[in-house]
């Protein structure tokens, strides 16, 4: 799981314990992970026995077995204790299913003598689904296994508005955390991380293929890159297939197009022992299967004990305060951030997308929206940004995984929708999108598009 962004959340009143909160801000300020002042702090339910969810080292990846109906319903219990402790879940819906939901799935369980590992993980995928991007179940072994929970296809787009020409036939560490591409997803498009080339007429089009911290080296040369381009009368920046990865690349790439105030994106996080614990897990097993090049590996060490120091400190809170609540959210709404470039974008920068843009990929489209000149083109994003910073768990007894979003995000312009993702202000089809998103960056928007401006205040419409 990649750092946390650079994003800083303005000061607020906090609601619990300030105490409470000034040793989960420290603990988060360790290393990679970056802590605000004084966010808004929501306590959740009442105290409960903490339960341990780090997986074993040798189990992060380990065969799944058949367990019994007696061991099922346990592991039931402890899928309840993670959603309940970890999950950030969609604004204004639980983060774990009813009592009435949970009872009749124990019965479900005691129906049948023995449960295989994927049988479990689709009932636990029924029990608990929501229409969130990144919420999964599986398991690993030999023969891995990965159930997402959302619908296997998204919303249908509208049709193409009658405007566009002839060649537009069609417009944010964890979202800094990467997430496997659903099967319904645009594929990933070879090449390296950041490349720059010109279009026939000699638009700029800059790729950005992913926001992965293993790609950290190439990454940051984002910022240098955005305040060459906007400079220009047009260019291309081409996200289609970039699946997401660490939100800090992307927002400093959008702030360094312009110096505009923008609307950050409204976060709500869990901060609980289970959440840490979660988020280490994904971070060890990515180091364990071999993911991460040794050029970014530091990076992920160094995150990684900062998560586990937050869930000990966290733990040893619990157990020395009884009446510590396991969850808090830490909530900002509204927050305005200025661009860091010299002066406004001087020329029209067309950002081209597909169904494979996703999380991090998509909190770029948030900030960048909001620039003045700037143009979203091509087909639907995937829709996968609402819940992001990925937490993995393991049942103890199955060995059937839960990976699901510790942290809530809303775009602050209102127009993203979770498994639809965002629509393009011009939709385009075809074989040479580039070249038509150039055309669009060299003549303009065609009529119809919309148009938005700079905004002075980031309060809720």
């Amino acid at each position: 799981m990649p750092p946390e962004s650079s994003l800083r959340r303005p000061r607020r009143a906090a609601t619990a314990s300030r105490s409470f909160v000034a040793l989960a801000c420290a603990a988060l300020a360790c290393a990679a992970l970056a802590c605000a002042p004084a966010p808004a702090v929501a306590p959740s339910q009442a105290p409960a026995p903490l339960r341990s969810l780090r997986i074993a080292d040798g189990d992060l990846d380990g065969e799944p077995r058949t367990v019994s109906s007696a061991e099922a319903i346990l592991d039931l219990d402890d899928a309840r204790y993670a959603f309940e402790h970890a999950y950030a879940g969609l604004d204004g819906r639980s983060p774990a299913p009813a009592p009435l939901a949970l009872a009749r799935a124990a019965a479900a369980l005691r129906g049948r003598a023995a449960w295989r590992p994927g049988e479990l993980a689709r009932l636990l995928r029924d029990v608990f689904a929501a229409p969130d991007g990144h919420l999964a179940f599986g398991h690993g072994g030999r023969a891995p296994l990965r159930l997402t929970a959302a619908p296997a296809t998204a919303p249908a787009a509208p049709a193409p508005a009658p405007a566009a020409p002839a060649t537009c036939a069609g417009r944010g560490a964890d979202a800094r955390t990467e997430a496997p591409a659903r099967r319904s997803d645009a594929p990933r498009r070879a090449g390296p991380p950041v490349e720059l080339t010109r279009s026939r007429d000699g638009v700029p089009v800059l790729a950005i293929r992913t926001f992965s911290t293993a790609a950290a080296p190439a990454l940051a040369a984002l910022p240098a890159l955005a305040a060459e381009l906007r400079r220009a009368p047009a260019f291309v920046v081409d996200l289609r297939g970039n699946a997401g990865g660490n939100y800090l690349f992307a927002e400093r790439f959008a702030l360094a197009l312009t110096d505009a105030p923008l609307c950050a994106l409204d976060e709500r996080e869990v901060l609980s022992v289970a959440a840490a614990e979660g988020r280490a897990n994904s971070a060890r097993r990515r180091l364990e299967r071999g993911d991460v090049p040794p050029e970014a590996r530091p990076r992920f060490v160094e995150h990684l004990a900062a998560l586990e120091r937050l869930a000990g400190a966290l733990r040893g809170r619990a157990a020395d305060r009884s009446g510590a609540a396991p969850r808090v959210e830490l909530t900002t709404r509204g927050a305005l951030v200025r661009g860091r470039a010299a002066g406004p974008l001087e020329g029209r920068a067309v950002f081209l997308v597909d169904r494979g843009c996703a999380s991090a990929c998509e909190m770029l489209l948030a900030l960048a929206r909001q620039i003045p000149g700037v143009l979203v083109v091509g087909q639907n994003t995937r829709g996968g940004m609402s819940v992001g910073e990925i937490a993995l768990f393991r049942l103890p007894r199955s060995g059937v995984t839960l990976s699901f979003g510790t942290r809530a995000y809303r775009d602050p312009l209102g127009d993203f929708v979770e498994l639809r993702g965002f629509e393009p202000d011009v939709r385009l089809d075809g074989a040479a999108l580039v070249e038509d998103a150039a055309a669009l960056a060299l003549r303009g928007a065609p009529s119809g598009a919309p148009r938005r401006g700079a905004r002075t205040s980031c309060a809720p419409r």
